[in-house]
C-alpha cells in the first residue's frame, strides 16, 4: 500500500486527470494479480501510452511480475514505426521481440480477399461470397436462409434482421445493399489480414510464453466493431484465453492529451512529423482517410505509398465507385 500512494501522489491533483488516476489504479491492481504478462507494442499513439503506463506502474508492484513486449512487425510498415520502436527500448531499457505475421498483408489480400469499408462488412460478405451467393437475389430472408442456410448471420446482416437499428444491420451503411446487388463484387472481400497479421501471431506468442495476461492499447473512442461489442476493459479467462486488459479503454482523446503533456511523451514521426493521427495498417480501406494519408506520405516513405495503392487498389476502386452510387442516388 506505502509504494501504492508514492504512485498515486505523483498525479496532478487536476480533475481532468480523473481517468488517468483510476486507470493508474486499476493497471497496478491487474499486474499485481498477474506474474507473466504480455503486451502488443505496435509504435502507435496508445501503444506508446499503454507502454508508458505499465513502466511508471511496474516499480511500484510488490511482487514478481515479468513483463514481455511485442512488436508484430507487418511487412507493411512504416520506416518511422520500426525506428520508433527502437528508440522505446532504449527509452525504457527494455526488450521488445519482434515477431512476424503467420501471413503477410499482401499474401492474405492474395489468398482470403481484400478489406471494404470495415471489419463487420467486410466479413459478413467473405461469409456470402463463401456460399456463392447472389448479391443481385430480391428475396425475403425466409427464402434466402432455405437457399444459403449455412450463412444465417450473414443473411440477417445483409436482410437488416438483427433487430431495429441494429448496428449489426446493413442499413448502417446508406445504399450499401442496393450498391451490392447492382455492383456485385467480382473479387474477393476479407478482413482475414487482420487476424493474420495481428491477431494470430498475437495469440501465438502469448502462448509461447506462457502469458497468464495479453494487455493491448485498444479504446472503444476508435470506433468500429469493438464501439458494439458490449465488454469492459478488463475480459477475464474463457475457455482457452488468457485474460485480456485494455487500460485505455474508456479514455478519450483528451485524456489521452492530458497523459501526453504530463508525462512529456513523443509519439512517432508517423504523428509528430508526417501529421498523421493514425498508424495500423497503412493504407487499409477500412480507414476512410486512407487516400488522403498516402498523399501525405508519399512525400516521406513513397516505398510504401505505392505499395499500399498496389495491394488495395481493387478495394479502393470500389470504394469509390461506392461513393459516386450514393452521389447518383442522393442526387436522383
Amino acid at each position: 500500500m506505502t509504494r501504492l500512494l508514492k504512485l498515486l501522489n505523483q498525479i496532478p491533483q487536476n480533475p481532468k486527470y480523473g481517468q488517468i488516476y483510476k486507470t493508474l489504479l486499476k493497471v497496478h491492481s491487474i499486474m499485481s494479480q498477474h506474474s507473466k504478462i504480455a503486451v502488443s507494442v505496435s509504435g502507435g499513439s496508445d501503444s506508446d501510452t499503454v507502454l508508458d503506463l505499465i513502466e511508471l506502474v511496474r516499480p511500484f508492484i510488490e511482487r514478481d511480475c515479468e513483463i514481455h513486449y511485442c512488436y508484430f512487425d507487418l511487412e507493411f510498415e512504416f520506416d518511422a514505426t520500426k525506428r520508433h520502436i527502437g528508440h522505446l527500448e532504449n527509452k525504457y531499457a527494455i526488450k521488445i521481440e519482434t515477431k512476424k505475421p503467420r501471413k503477410s498483408i499482401p499474401q492474405s489480400c492474395r489468398e482470403h480477399g481484400v478489406p471494404f469499408l470495415s471489419k463487420q462488412v467486410s466479413e459478413y460478405i467473405f461469409r456470402l461470397q463463401s456460399h456463392n451467393f447472389k448479391f443481385e437475389l430480391n428475396a425475403s430472408f425466409e427464402e434466402l436462409y432455405a437457399r444459403y442456410p449455412r450463412a444465417k448471420s450473414a443473411l440477417r446482416w445483409w436482410c437488416n434482421e438483427w433487430g431495429d437499428n441494429s448496428s449489426f444491420n446493413i442499413s448502417k451503411h446508406f445504399m450499401l445493399k442496393e450498391f451490392l446487388s447492382e455492383n456485385p463484387p467480382t473479387f474477393k472481400i476479407s478482413e482475414k489480414c487482420c487476424d493474420y497479421a495481428k491477431k494470430y501471431p498475437g495469440d501465438d506468442f502469448a502462448r509461447e510464453i506462457d502469458a497468464d495476461l495479453t494487455i493491448r492499447g485498444m479504446r472503444i473512442a476508435e470506433g468500429g466493431r469493438r464501439a458494439t461489442v458490449p465488454r469492459t476493459c478488463y475480459k477475464p479467462a474463457c475457455k482457452d484465453n488468457k485474460p485480456d486488459y485494455c487500460p485505455l479503454w474508456y479514455w478519450t482523446d483528451a485524456d489521452k492529451h492530458t497523459y501526453k503533456v504530463w508525462r512529456g511523451l513523443r509519439y512517432s514521426d508517423c504523428y509528430e512529423v508526417y501529421g498523421l493521427s493514425r498508424t495500423g495498417c497503412f493504407g487499409c480501406p477500412f480507414n476512410s482517410l486512407c487516400l488522403q494519408e498516402i498523399e501525405i506520405v508519399k512525400e516521406y516513405e513513397p516505398k510504401l505509398a505505392i505499395a499500399a495503392r498496389n495491394v488495395f487498389r481493387t478495394s479502393y476502386d470500389y470504394v469509390w465507385q461506392f461513393t459516386e452510387f450514393k452521389k447518383a442516388k442522393k442526387g436522383g
